[in-house]
């Protein structure tokens, strides 16, 4: 399987973490959208990498 469960839901639960510390008056000197941002777009490069990886495999299997 291409994508682990685990690692989703992780990625997942610090994303809505992020979402919720944007909201607590504390952290409002901690640009908390921009590393949302920026966890995002890397974990959507993981995945991406992940299914290339495991499609290279499929196909080199069938060779």
């Amino acid at each position: 399987m291409p994508i682990r469960v685990p690692e989703v839901a992780s990625v997942l639960a610090l994303v809505l973490l992020l979402l919720i510390g944007k909201h607590v008056p504390i952290m409002d000197a901690v640009p908390l959208t921009n590393i949302t941002g920026i966890v995002c777009f890397a974990f959507a490069i993981f995945l991406a990498l992940r299914l290339f990886q495991f499609e290279l495999r499929r196909i080199r299997a069938e060779e």
